[in-house]
């Protein structure tokens, strides 16, 4: 996707705050796309959403919406909706005059669908966001997930070309987050403007993006599908970010029909290339805790040859909610992942025998 077709386009964005720098930052979306950034504290996430709505001036690099260079725009004319982590609201206005007060124009990406507010009403607006009972309150007497709301609202009635979300989930209950991550989806997809969302939270990931970049330090380290940075992350840093359980050194040993691993004692076939020519060269291999199937030993799930077969012990195990975090001693540490229900019925306990299984390809490649 080119920077001229690119509803959002952000070309080699350069800027230093303090000590901080962001460095040649760069990616394109699509009209009625979701872009999620992560990354750790202090990676650039928020500085890259105040520069792209305007809080910033860069010292290089550009920031185009439809094409349109809008880099040395101040903020109040780049139709940009920014919803941040406290939401952002007037304390001293009511809930009805919080939305009015984004309402400058009407538009045309609302008035074409017929389940969205019209012409970005504020009147309207309250009643699709379900706060219309609350119009005369304020925002102090609201609950988290009311707040939100409200902060949605007044930025739909800026009649934006764009929305920002920095954290917009964080301080709200978990039964309220779900709720909301699926009602903001299904409105962006409604609206078809794309949004840039800021989040931490790897179900806010996951549930949300259609592409994903990962910042380190100002830097992109890797872009993609939240599916291809969560199953094949680029390097360690990435594939610890995003919570993969297992990072396990290893050697090339051969290159056909897959790859040839040692790690430790073992042998491991894995699917793909690892991107190195050299024999006995060091990798790094990464596999999720569940894609490792566990059996009493002795016990095979999969015909000889299918998959990869770890002789181990266990070594320890708890429950995380509805999961079994198992911890089994291959030669090397090594964590699985089963239902509880299954865990609590094999009954085994510590040192007891077990059968790892690892599929090819859930071993993926990376490097340091």
């Amino acid at each position: 996707m080119s920077a001229a077709t690119a509803a959002v386009a952000v070309e080699a964005l350069s800027l230093t705050l303090g000590v901080f720098r962001l460095k040649k930052l760069s990616f394109a979306l699509a009209r009625g796309g979701i872009l999620v950034i992560l990354g750790p504290n202090g990676s650039g996430k928020s500085v890259t959403l105040e520069t792209i709505a305007g809080f910033h001036r860069p010292e290089g690099g550009r920031v185009l919406f439809g094409g349109r260079d809008v880099t040395a725009l101040p903020p109040e004319r780049r139709r940009v909706g920014f919803v941040v982590q406290n939401f952002g609201l007037f304390p001293h206005l009511s809930v009805a005059q919080n939305v009015a007060i984004g309402s400058r124009a009407a538009s045309a990406a609302i008035a074409h669908d017929t389940r969205l507010p019209a012409h970005g009403d504020p009147q309207a607006l309250l009643s699709y966001f379900g706060i219309a009972h609350l119009a005369d309150r304020g925002p102090a007497g609201l609950s988290p997930g009311e707040q939100q709301r409200v902060a949605l609202a007044r930025a739909v009635a800026s009649a934006p070309d764009l929305f920002l979300f920095d954290e917009p989930f964080s301080a709200l209950d978990t039964e309220t987050r779900d709720q909301l991550r699926e009602e903001l989806k299904s409105f962006l997809r409604a609206l078809a403007i794309p949004a840039i969302f800021v989040t931490h939270d790897h179900a806010d990931a996951l549930a949300l993006a259609d592409t994903m970049i990962m910042l380190r330090d100002g830097a992109g380290v890797q872009s993609g599908s939240a599916a291809e940075i969560f199953r094949k992350p680029a390097n360690s840093f990435v594939a610890r970010f995003v919570g993969v359980e297992n990072i396990l050194p290893g050697q090339l040993i051969a290159q056909s029909d897959g790859v040839t691993l040692a790690v430790g004692e073992c042998t491991l076939r894995a699917a793909g290339s690892p991107n190195v020519a050299s024999p006995r060269a060091s990798v790094l291999l990464a596999i999720r805790a569940e894609d490792v199937t566990l059996s009493r030993a002795g016990v095979a799930s999969e015909p000889p040859g299918a998959v990869n077969r770890l002789q181990g012990r266990v070594v320890g195990s708890r429950t995380i909610g509805p999961l079994a975090a198992v911890q089994v001693d291959c030669g090397f540490a090594l964590k699985a992942y089963l239902l509880a229900p299954q865990w609590q019925a094999m009954k085994l306990g510590p040192d007891a025998p077990v059968v790892a299984e690892v599929a090819p390809n859930a071993i993926h490649l990376m490097s340091e």
